[in-house]
């Protein structure tokens, strides 16, 4: 119970510190880290325990399910080879260069150590990266690869350190049954992800109301993840293959209610697994640091900064090799210079790492204590702090630095989308008015409807004393809003004067708070286009 209250104290710690690092500009996750470094010096915080398989699988499968549901299977197609290149071959060639320097470096560390400390640091953790880079309006090519590379490097560093760690403990490694079991346990875990996504699309077919299907969609990564694990399989992959599924038919067979609902749902607990996963690294990071400045040992910081450097130095020299040679070998259009510079910078270490850290177990299968644990333990959080610290907080710099050029490739596709959904409005309104006699007031209506909804974006409003910088979408908006608060005190009063009950004001306050819901997005989405989009000469 102890525990618990802990966890619900860090949780609130974490909310809290979200204004304060919007407030000072600095990423908030890196403020969690930070706040859980200063809460590791209360004792009671600082002795909190976790069973790493159990912190696993709590927090990693949501987190992947709902970045492979809101990504783009498409865009991810586009950009198979930077992402593949990154999330296994990259993860890969981390491992055998940290594995070398470590075992030079570090004189308590066999080999098969080594490449635990390889594969624990190989994957970079873009959670801070994309959110940074999404908000500075990087071009989206450069974000989907980094969320492309964090869904499928968790595959390849696992297995990879599944295989170390084997090897250090039962003192055996074969690369050709390696490489088979890698190939079997990623096509297993894809076909486990197609199963659950195949159920759930039979279980939304049965039409259960929202809160069913919403309920439906959180389980989904677990019962992906552990069906597969219990398998054999990449619970990785099958959860990532679940959420495609998910994001390819969720549009078509879930109601505008479900989803909104799940939206709001997922963002929440996304959050709170965020905050908690951050705040956590933060802790561990205060708990373990004291390994860093024993005495006698200056060895072991050193070894942690050798490591840390070869993490940095192998991503940017691979980044800009690859990018340049993939565009030699093939017709690939050159991307700038600064976001290959930004792809090669955003290696941040984070949840992953702290996961395999804790994982590493005592003692091998002979029994004996297992080599140089405490040094892999300290190598591997000394480089979650140096990365996240270093690179965490000059990324935002870097970015602003290096002005990326905009790709208004987005914006583009989004007219384009608009044209049509207006044309295929427009169209199904004809046959509705000649297979119904609608009276003219409502036709006008349909059709003021349709271009609000699907064309109202760009055009400036005239005024008669000069323009004030307004459009007529934000004219619209505001009055939408007036007329929404009208019509919701209107009903408030109705309660407060006992002629309706509370049951009939939460139903329309609710279908008023959905359109006010859905007007906020639109207008969300229309700043974030005119903040990203270059000034007009």
């Amino acid at each position: 119970m102890r525990d618990l209250e802990i966890i619900l104290g860090l949780l609130l710690v974490a909310t809290l510190v979200q204004p304060i690092a919007r407030r000072l500009d600095i990423p908030v996750a890196i403020a969690q880290v930070v706040c859980g470094l200063a809460l590791s010096l209360i004792p009671f915080v600082r002795d909190l325990q976790f069973d790493p398989d159990i912190t696993f699988t709590l927090f990693v499968p949501p987190l992947l399910f709902w970045a492979a549901t809101t990504g783009s299977l498409r865009d991810v197609r586009r950009n198979a080879r930077p992402i593949l290149l990154l999330a296994v071959v990259l993860v890969l060639v981390t491992t055998g260069v940290v594995a070398v320097i470590a075992y030079a470096v570090a004189p308590r560390v066999s080999w098969a150590s080594a490449f635990v400390i390889g594969a624990i640091v190989a994957p970079p953790d873009a959670d801070v990266t994309t959110s940074i880079a999404r908000r500075l309006g990087v071009p989206p090519r450069l974000v989907t690869i980094l969320e492309g590379e964090t869904l499928l490097n968790d595959t390849a560093a696992f297995v990879t350190y599944r295989m170390a760690v084997r090897a250090a403990v039962i003192g055996t490694f074969s690369l050709p049954s390696a490489a088979v079991q890698f190939l079997a346990i990623g096509a297993s875990g894809v076909i486990v992800g197609l199963a659950v996504g195949w159920l759930i699309a039979q279980f939304v077919r049965l039409r259960a109301d929202s809160i069913g299907e919403v309920t439906i969609t959180l389980l989904a990564p677990f019962v992906a993840y552990l069906a597969a694990e219990r398998l054999g399989a990449s619970g990785v992959l099958a959860v990532i293959t679940a959420g495609f599924s998910l994001s390819r038919f969720a549009p078509r067979v879930l109601s505008a209610r479900t989803r909104v609902r799940a939206r709001n749902v997922w963002e929440t607990v996304t959050f709170l697994i965020g905050a908690l996963v951050f705040t956590l690294i933060g802790v561990q990071l205060g708990r373990f640091a004291p390994m860093l400045w024993r005495s006698g040992e200056p060895w072991l910081v050193r070894a942690t900064l050798y490591v840390s450097a070869a993490v940095i130095a192998v991503r940017l020299v691979w980044v800009f090799a690859t990018t340049y040679l993939a565009r030699r070998l093939g017709d690939d259009p050159l991307p700038s210079w600064r976001a290959v510079a930004v792809l090669g910078w955003a290696g941040l270490r984070g949840g992953d790492t702290l996961v395999m850290v804790l994982a590493v177990p005592y003692r091998t299968a002979a029994g004996a204590p297992f080599p140089g644990r405490d040094t892999v333990v300290a190598v591997g959080l000394g480089v979650i702090f140096i990365t996240l610290v270093l690179q965490g907080l000059t990324l935002r710099p870097l970015i602003r630095g290096l002005a990326l050029p905009h790709d208004d490739m987005v914006e583009i596709e989004e007219r384009k989308a608009r044209l049509e959904a207006e044309g295929a409005a427009k169209r199904r309104l004809e046959e509705i008015i000649r297979r119904q006699r609608l009276p003219r007031d409502v036709v006008d209506y349909l059709r003021a409807q349709i271009r609000l909804r699907t064309r109202l974006d760009l055009d400036d409003i005239a005024h008669l004393g000069g323009h004030d910088g307004q459009t007529t979408e934000d004219v619209v908006r505001e009055a939408e809003q007036e007329l929404r608060d009208a019509a919701r005190q209107a009903v408030i009063r109705m309660r407060d004067d006992n002629v309706i009950g509370q049951e009939a004001l939460r139903r329309i306050q609710y279908d008023l708070d959905l359109d006010e819901v859905r007007s906020v997005d639109e207008s969300l989405a229309g700043a974030r286009t005119s903040a990203e989009s270059p000034p007009k000469s």
